[in-house]
Parts: C-alpha cells; sequence; structure tokens
C-alpha cells in the first residue's frame, strides 16, 4: 500500500456507477419478508425442503443466510474505500471522488442497516396482511406505522360480548373475529386513535374500557394479560395525544398556530436555539461534534412545549444545543425544502449555470417555509464566517445539514446517491446568499470569503499544519495535516497569508500551529 495508488480514475469509475446501486432498495425493503417465508416454506413444504437440502449436497449451506450476504457486501465496499482513501495522498487528483465515493458508501451502509428495521416490521405487518386476506381492504402499509402486538382478548361493544383476535398499532387497532388455525381474521372494528381516544380502569381489575367512537370493555381472566394490553394502549394512545402538545415533529404551519412566542414566522424554539448557539461561535467542531445523547433528550423534552421555559441550557454544551437545533429540523414532517420540490432540486447536478435555476426553485417553497430556511442560512453564514476557529466551512456545514434540509417521502437507496446534489444546493445558498434570496445586502450576513481586517500583521515564521483545509476561493490555499509552511502575514479575522512551496495565499489561522521563534 505505501505505492498506492497506482492508477487514477477509481473515484471517477465508482461514482459513475454508484447509480446501480439503487437495485439494493427493493432488495433490502423485502429481505425480512422474503426470509421469513422461506423458513416457513422450508418447515411445511417437504418437497421443497428436500429439494434445498439435496442441492445443498450434504454440505452446510443454508438457503436462508445466503439471503443476507449481498448486504454484508456493502459494509465491505465501505471498509475497502476506507481503506484506499487512508493511503491516498491528499493532493492526489483521485482524493476528492474517493472521498465522496467513501461518503455515499457510509451512508448507503447506514441507511441498510436503518433499513433491516424497517424490513423488519414490514415483513410483520405484511404477515398481518395475510392473516387478514381479501377481509381488510384498506391500506396497511403506511409510512411510520408499526405493530407493536397481537393477540386475543375479550371485548364487550354495543352489549354483546366476544373473544376478539387485536392487531394493535402505533396509531389504530383491528379487532377481528378470534383466529383459528389456519383460518383468515374477520375484522369487526377498527378504533383509529385521535386526540380524543380515552383508555380508562374497568369496574373489576382485570377490565379496561377503550371510548373512541364507541366504547369497548376489554377483559381477561388473567389481571396480568389485562393489564399488559391496557398499558400497550395507554402507551400508543398517549403518543398521538403527545403529539399535539409537541413542537418537535410538527409541521411547521401547525406550529406557527400554535406558538405565541413566534416572531416573524420563526418558532419561537428555533430562535431561542440559534440564539445560545451564536453566544460563542468559535466552539472548534460545532455541529461537526455530536452532543451527549441523554442531555439532548433531555433538552428536547424540556423545550417540547409551547409553555415558558425557565433556563433550559443549564446542563447543555454547545454541543448538545446545535444537536437539538438539527434535532428540529430532522424530526418536522415535511423537510423544509419539501416533498413536493424534491425531484426539481435534485435533478440540478451543481454547476454555475444552474445558479439562477436553483433560486427559481427556492422562489416555489411556501412562505413559512421561506422564512425558516431564510433564518437557518443566515445563521450558518455567521458560523462559517468563524471557520478560521471552528473549522466549520460551508462545504462542512453542507454535508451536516443537507441531508436533514431536503429527502424525499420515502427514502431509498436512490437518495444516497443524490447527496453530493444536496450537499452543494445547501453550500450554495451559504456562499450566494445575496443571488439565491435577492435581498438587500444591509439587511443580511454575508460570507467571508476574503480576510477582511484592515490591519495585517507582518510576520515570518514557520507553521505546522493541524487540519485539512479546502480552499474556498481563489486567493485561499489546501492545507495537507502535517505539512510545514511560512507564515507570511496574519489579520485581524483570523486570517494567515502563507506560503507553500512556491505558492502564497490566506487560510484560516486556526488551522495552523505556528512555531515560536
Amino acid at each position: 500500500m505505501s505505492q498506492w495508488p497506482h492508477v487514477t480514475g477509481l473515484g471517477k469509475i465508482f461514482i459513475k456507477l454508484a447509480p446501480l446501486l439503487a437495485a439494493y432498495g427493493p432488495y433490502v425493503e423485502n429481505s425480512t419478508h422474503a426470509h421469513k417465508t422461506l423458513t416457513r416454506l422450508l418447515q411445511t413444504e417437504q418437497k421443497f425442503a428436500a429439494f434445498v437440502s439435496e442441492r445443498a449436497g450434504g454440505s452446510d449451506f443454508k438457503l436462508t443466510e445466503l439471503l443476507f450476504y449481498p448486504l454484508n457486501r456493502i459494509s465491505q465496499y465501505s471498509m475497502s474505500f476506507e481503506t484506499i482513501l487512508k493511503h491516498t495522498p491528499r493532493k492526489h487528483p483521485d482524493h476528492s471522488r474517493l472521498s465522496r465515493a467513501h461518503g455515499m458508501m457510509t451512508k448507503l451502509y447506514n441507511f441498510i442497516q436503518e433499513s433491516v428495521t424497517v424490513s423488519k416490521n414490514r415483513a410483520k405487518i405484511l404477515e398481518c396482511k395475510r392473516k387478514l386476506g381479501a377481509y381488510f381492504e384498506g391500506q396497511l402499509l403506511a409510512p411510520g406505522r408499526v405493530l407493536v402486538k397481537e393477540g386475543s382478548i375479550n371485548v364487550t361493544s354495543k352489549g354483546k360480548k366476544a373473544q376478539r383476535y387485536i392487531f394493535l398499532f402505533n396509531d389504530m387497532a383491528i379487532l377481528t373475529k378470534s383466529i383459528q388455525k389456519g383460518e383468515m381474521c374477520r375484522p369487526k372494528d377498527i378504533l383509529v386513535f385521535t386526540e380524543n381516544t380515552k383508555v380508562t380502569v374497568g369496574k373489576e381489575p382485570h377490565q379496561f374500557m377503550i371510548a373512541c367512537e364507541d366504547t369497548y370493555l376489554l377483559e381477561s381472566e388473567n389481571k396480568q394479560v389485562a393489564d399488559a394490553w391496557r398499558l400497550d394502549f395507554s402507551k400508543q394512545i398517549e403518543a398521538v395525544l403527545s403529539r399535539s402538545r409537541n413542537v418537535f415533529g410538527v409541521q411547521l404551519v401547525e406550529i406557527l398556530k400554535k406558538d405565541s412566542r413566534q416572531q416573524d414566522g420563526i418558532p419561537y424554539v428555533v430562535r431561542l436555539l440559534v440564539k445560545e448557539i451564536e453566544k460563542d461561535l468559535t466552539v472548534k467542531g460545532i455541529y461537526r461534534v455530536p452532543g451527549n445523547d441523554d442531555v439532548v433528550v433531555g433538552l428536547k423534552k424540556v423545550l417540547d412545549t409551547f409553555e415558558e421555559v425557565k433556563n433550559p441550557f443549564v446542563k447543555a454544551s454547545t454541543f448538545d444545543i446545535a444537536a437539538a437545533l438539527k434535532l428540529f429540523l430532522r424530526e418536522l414532517p415535511e423537510p423544509l425544502l419539501t416533498f413536493d420540490l424534491y425531484e426539481e432540486f435534485t435533478a440540478l447536478e451543481g454547476s454555475e449555470e444552474e445558479k439562477s435555476r436553483l433560486k427559481e426553485i427556492i422562489a416555489k417553497l411556501p412562505k413559512e417555509n421561506l422564512n425558516l430556511l431564510k433564518f437557518i442560512i443566515k445563521h450558518l453564514i455567521n458560523v462559517g464566517n468563524q471557520s478560521s476557529t471552528n473549522m466549520m466551512t460551508p462545504t462542512n456545514l453542507a454535508l451536516i445539514f443537507g441531508p436533514g434540509l431536503l429527502y424525499p417521502r420515502v427514502e431509498t437507496i436512490q437518495y444516497t446517491l443524490t447527496l453530493p446534489r444536496i450537499f452543494w444546493i445547501v453550500q450554495t445558498m451559504i456562499e450566494d446568499y445575496d443571488a439565491i434570496f435577492g435581498e438587500d445586502k444591509n439587511q443580511k450576513p454575508k460570507y467571508k470569503k476574503k480576510p477582511t481586517g484592515n490591519k495585517k500583521k507582518k510576520i515570518k515564521a514557520k507553521a505546522t499544519v493541524l487540519y485539512q483545509y479546502a480552499a474556498q476561493s481563489e486567493n485561499e490555499l489546501n492545507l495537507v495535516v502535517g505539512a510545514s509552511v511560512t507564515v507570511l502575514q496574519n489579520d485581524p479575522s483570523g486570517w494567515c497569508e502563507v506560503r507553500i512551496g512556491s505558492e502564497s495565499g490566506w487560510v484560516p489561522a486556526g488551522y495552523l500551529q505556528i512555531q515560536s521563534s
């Protein structure tokens, strides 16, 4: 590997072929259902089981395990690119494309891991659909719907008591005629959970009641069974109710209707978080360094209300607060750049000529979305203007915020392959705010692509590069970790003019360790 790379163009070839990986999407989606179906057939169909065993030839080969081999290969791809990238010099012409390829593979691997979980739930719901058969005409598979539990319990409704087999989901329950082995379930009642759905304790310890459009009395001879069902129903109904009182995970329009403290279309919680973060934008790695999970969850719980909140940031670091802002944006039911405009946005390939088209698409956003988007981008400009100390350039900020600002209704593998275009969109909004949003220069911050200090201090000292930096304009230079540079002068804005070889240009001062003379 010390002589790597022997050839160039590997990154370019991979990026060109990457769209073919979209075939993994339906494969992952159906993997768990396929595994369960195959397992059931091996157990119930003797001829099929004998055929599979014969083809295995007495080896330890298992057809069920073979289904997951293609999924394991993705992690191998990701590790291979990580190794190649590690041994590729940063100045090598293929380094940029290899970085993009590695980024896509990492995102693809994470997507597949999440999709396997979704696939397991999908398999459970499809099994419910199989049991319900032609008796259920509704759409059982729905975004966000999860099967919580299924089983039998006695139900009294409209004066009639009968044993019912219940499919309990996180948003509804289907009460069916008690299931017999090999018999389909016939739905008798469907309970859709709303803000008005109530669960109360019954007259007897082994009973409880559910009030929807009608009232249902559920009971079991076993008190523990009845208690378990009551708790499971209560959790799902309480979750539905809490969503009506929350700020996180709620449509932006609904937030603004209920938020009496919002200003100029900006939710109070967003303005509060940004105000706290901007108290110190010099924190190194802000938005890149993750917050403490427990603290972020606690912070969300405190802020997730329209009520007055006092001193919410007492135990939170800047990283925790930044994570809470990212979480708010990611949990919006629809991204700020909207589902409807996703195709138009991702059709942009990132050329200079397409900036006018980007401006046209952004102008189509709903007023509420546009107001909040501009507020967020202005904040990111402020963050980027401190990149000499916080290391967060527009490129880095785009990598972090892009996936939370634009994604499709259903996240597929194809989506992960469009991420470079989304990164370009966000970076362009930060760097060319005036051109994209067309605001008065006096009413907005502007990303500083050049040092702006008036009093430059001329020095001449050696320095070592601490962090990699990619030039953002023609008067800047790229930095490679560990390289030695000559510092020519310091600028009060936090930039240094340096000489690397025969070239001179500007770099963030915080990326260097200047040696004392």
